[in-house]
């Protein structure tokens, strides 16, 4: 019998990871959540792309976090005085959460943020004079965040009336489906020089069409595509962002990035 238990969280590199707390909305203002948590940034072994995770402690649980693609960066909130209290950002939306420092020792907070952010790679925008600001704290480590959380509910509800409900990848492009591209041997072709030499054969595509590694690939992707970071896909697809603000309100993600993805293959050159 093992005397501790392993951390149950997805398998892959993690670059930073330190103690901090969620925070929570209960409608008027952000409280501290008090459970033992940790912040986790790595980069999943089956999709290989950079996630952001909270991790409880207590019941060595991690939720199912964010993909962060260059546009995520952690800010201290300078104003609150009775805790340490941190700001999540992104570059990419409004989307901010809130976290609240439980490492022992104040001196390695500003050690650990750096590390986050330069792992993460986002350009941070210049700081306001006079900082990052807050209203006045409500508790220990307990800032009211009312006005600011208002405001990003307005937001939420804005984006969210802007875009359908998600359709799964995997629903649409089906193991059945997948294994009709291997009837195209143009198709087939293209699929083998993307393989490793070993699996560049016609039963090395099938394999991998059919592979679970792919299908969970597919889901991960379906999470960029639905989520706030969908212009930052667009442009790391080499696509323009404008393309879904002209789709204009209540239009599918997934199906603005099709019609993206195929606008920009009937182009000659192929460029976006």
């Amino acid at each position: 019998m093992a005397m501790f238990q392993q951390p149950n969280r997805p398998n892959g590199t993690v670059h930073v990871e330190f103690k901090a707390g969620k925070m929570t909305w209960d409608g008027k203002t952000v409280t501290a959540d008090k459970r033992k948590g940790k912040v986790i940034l790595m980069t999943h072994e089956d999709d290989e792309l950079m996630h952001f995770h909270w991790y409880d402690r207590e019941k060595n649980e991690t939720d199912p976090g964010l993909i962060v693609i260059n546009d995520a960066y952690f800010e201290k909130i300078e104003k609150v005085k009775d805790g340490r209290v941190y700001i999540l950002r992104f570059t990419s939306s409004n989307k901010k959460l809130f976290f609240w420092m439980q490492e022992p020792k104040e001196e390695g907070d500003e050690a650990l943020i750096k590390k986050f952010n330069e792992t993460v790679g986002a350009t941070i925008p210049e700081k306001k004079a006079g900082g990052t600001a807050a209203p006045s704290a409500v508790g220990s480590a307990q800032p009211d965040f009312s006005a600011i959380l208002a405001q990003m509910q307005q937001q939420s509800q804005m984006q969210q009336a802007q875009r359908g409900p998600p359709i799964p990848l995997p629903a649409v492009l089906t193991t059945e489906v997948l294994q009709s591209l291997m009837s195209d041997e143009a198709a087939v072709k293209e699929l083998q020089a993307l393989l490793p030499e070993t699996h560049q054969s016609p039963e090395g595509v099938r394999e991998a069409l059919g592979s679970p590694q792919l299908q969970q690939s597919m889901r991960s992707l379906t999470q960029a595509v639905y989520s706030d970071q969908l212009p930052l896909l667009f442009s790391s697809l080499g696509l323009s962002p404008s393309e879904i603000a002209d789709a204009g309100q209540g239009a599918d993600a997934l199906e603005v990035l099709c019609k993206a993805l195929e606008k920009k293959e009937k182009k000659p050159d192929g460029s976006a």
